[in-house]
């Protein structure tokens, strides 16, 4: 990845690109703090046996706390880079999923409505924020964390970069470390909290990332030549595996 196509494309003065940048880091911190809190007060809950009524109840109609949480996880769009307009539609189909999931969290349950009503399963709330404090949140805390880290890892490889092609750190085990973060993110929030919207989503989500990251090998090919076909060679696109086993994407 390469942090100067960025300015290319997108033509920012150096002090709003760091403020961007800043800002995503900082939501970063928020939220890796926000799923920490969240996780260790849903455990002490249920080690406790004090899951209550108001905990096995959706929350509705917070949306001061649906625009907060969507405000944190867009704002990771300030450390992708972007090197086409077209680079937007997979960073659109982000930013609609979490949108979308948001507001069925925190501000009106579709899903859990349309279930209960279609399937008459009366106690169907209580039951999915069972999964959710048992399931749902730790294991989808847990993968979601890792999407962050992987974001934020990557972008620090791009900075240290500059104009030249980013082949250190996460970089050196495979080429595109922030769109399989995005990916964590929004499957790990899946995890922890399925919809109908979210689960129908997430397959176009990944084949717009997938294409996109195609998209930006093609385009690095074109600026570095040799230099990225070689390091193209010896690491993989998502999925990184040891060197003996690597081979061409």
């Amino acid at each position: 990845m390469l942090k100067g196509s960025r300015a290319v494309n997108r033509p920012q003065s150096v002090p709003v690109r760091q403020l961007l940048a800043g800002a995503a880091l900082l939501g970063a911190a928020v939220v890796i703090a926000a799923l920490f809190i969240a996780v260790g007060h849903s455990v002490a809950l249920q080690v406790s046996g004090q899951l209550g009524e108001a905990d096995l109840a959706i929350q509705r109609g917070r949306w001061a706390l649906v625009a907060g949480s969507i405000a944190a996880f867009l704002i990771f769009l300030a450390l992708l880079p972007v090197h086409t307009r077209g680079d937007w539609r997979s960073h659109g189909v982000y930013a609609a999923f979490i949108v979308s999931l948001f507001a069925e969290m925190f501000g009106f349950p579709l899903t859990a409505y349309f279930v209960s009503s279609a399937f008459g399963l009366t106690l169907f709330e209580q039951e999915f924020m069972l999964y959710m404090h048992r399931v749902g949140m730790p294991l989808g805390s847990l993968v979601t964390f890792l999407g962050v880290l992987l974001v934020v890892f990557g972008w620090r490889e791009v900075y240290r970069a500059g104009d030249r092609l980013a082949t250190q750190g996460i970089y050196a085990y495979l080429r595109h470390p922030q769109y399989l973060g995005i990916l964590l993110i929004t499957g790990g929030w899946l995890i922890h909290w399925p919809t109908a919207i979210g689960l129908g989503m997430w397959p176009i989500l990944v084949i717009a990332y997938v294409r996109l990251a195609r998209r930006e090998d093609a385009y690095l090919a074109s600026r570095f030549g040799n230099e990225f076909r070689t390091y193209a060679g010896r690491t993989r696109d998502f999925l990184p595996l040891p060197p003996r086993l690597t081979g061409r994407a």
